[in-house]
């Protein structure tokens, strides 16, 4: 597979100036608009320094978003699912960046798979999973989401349970793609 990294950076340079806020996220995605106001004031005093691209991914994996390094999201537009479902998934993988601002994230995801760690990414993979989830859970929960969380946390969970399905998907991808890094091989598997 020949990835055209060109796209990367079209959509780097079109957007560095315009990257999607989290208002235009928010109607995009079919936030309610009487629910928009408390949901930006909180983000702007909580993730104010993350970035949201939100395009159709590239990818045969049902990858719904990444995180692309200490600020920056990716959110899959393409993947079907309820307007909260993926502001949780936004907050889910702001919280992936602070994990990797931490330095916390590379050694027990990346690397484990990289060194062919079965065991020890399965514990990393739980752990920063969890956290990530508790993050979004909790932060949905403040911006009045509060119903749906209590409904749906258990399903939204269902990622912490993954670990193997995305450890073998993530060798083959890093043995198929050769990147550098993990935000390569996450670049790699979007574009």
């Amino acid at each position: 597979m020949i990835v055209d990294y060109r796209n990367w950076q079209r959509l780097y340079e079109e957007s560095r100036d315009n990257i999607t806020s989290i208002f235009q996220f928010l109607i995009e995605i079919g936030i309610p608009e009487n629910r928009r106001h408390q949901i930006v004031e909180w983000w702007n005093q909580n993730r104010a320094n993350i970035k949201i691209y939100y395009f159709p991914f590239s990818s045969p994996h049902p990858i719904a978003g990444v995180f692309l390094g200490t600020n920056t999201i990716a959110i899959n537009s393409a993947v079907p699912m309820p307007p909260h479902v993926k502001l949780f998934l936004a907050l889910h993988e702001s919280r992936h960046c602070d994990q990797h601002a931490e330095g916390i994230f590379m050694e027990g995801y990346y690397d484990t798979v990289v060194n062919g760690d079965r065991e020890s990414f399965l514990q990393s993979y739980r752990e920063l999973e969890k956290d990530a989830n508790d993050f979004a859970i909790n932060s949905m929960r403040a911006i009045g989401f509060e119903r749906e969380m209590n409904r749906e946390e258990m399903g939204l969970r269902g990622n912490e349970g993954a670990g193997n399905m995305v450890y073998q998907m993530m060798t083959r991808d890093i043995n198929r793609l050769n990147p550098s890094d993990f935000i390569d091989l996450l670049k790699k598997q979007i574009l």
